[in-house]
């Protein structure tokens, strides 16, 4: 695979969306907080039907972005972590695990105010462009199960159900890159 070596934690990669005021930017320290926020607003909703006092639920969605945080830096240690940026200003994130035999989108989310106007379409249509680019034959990523929006998108987008890795509550994805079948 030419531009990613395996040995290489940090490999170089054009993800570039095609709408020239979306951009994606390498994570930096300074974007924790945006990532830790951006993980409540996505996980709020879920979480709502607890009723929890909200200082309660602000608690336990800090304890659940750490969780998550430390679970994948667990499982994919050496993923790349990238600022989805409109105009400039942060909307989004993408956690990406990057091998030769495919490229696994660990997280992806954006704010409220950037959902359905294509962001995240322009950007998984920018990773399957230079996946291919790179030699990858497929993107992956785990979905809720009950997150019926994500899985018609995903759909939508040419990613189909497979039989790897399906646990209770999330369903493994794959889009094939290089004319293969995905086996289901």
């Amino acid at each position: 695979m030419r531009g990613v070596d395996a040995a290489d934690p940090a490999p170089v990669l054009r993800i570039v969306p095609q709408d020239t005021d979306v951009r994606l930017r390498p994570a930096s320290p300074a974007d924790d907080a945006f990532v830790a926020n951006l993980f409540k607003i996505v996980r709020a909703d879920v979480f709502a039907a607890a009723q929890l006092p909200p200082a309660m639920l602000d608690t336990m969605l800090d304890q659940q972005f750490r969780a998550q945080a430390a679970s994948h830096a667990a499982q994919f240690p050496n993923a790349l972590s990238f600022v989805i940026t409109r105009d400039a200003r942060p909307v989004g994130r993408l956690l990406l695990h990057v091998d030769a035999h495919h490229w696994h989108m660990v997280d992806i989310a954006l704010i409220s105010a950037a959902r359905n106007q294509g962001i995240g379409t322009g950007v998984i249509a920018a990773l399957a462009r230079e996946a291919r680019t790179q030699g990858v034959p497929q993107l992956r990523l785990m979905v809720l199960a009950s997150n019926s929006g994500a899985l018609r998108l995903y759909a939508r987008l040419g990613f189909v159900s497979t039989d790897a890795a399906k646990s209770g509550s999330h369903i493994m994805m794959a889009k094939p890159l290089d004319g293969q079948a995905i086996s289901q």
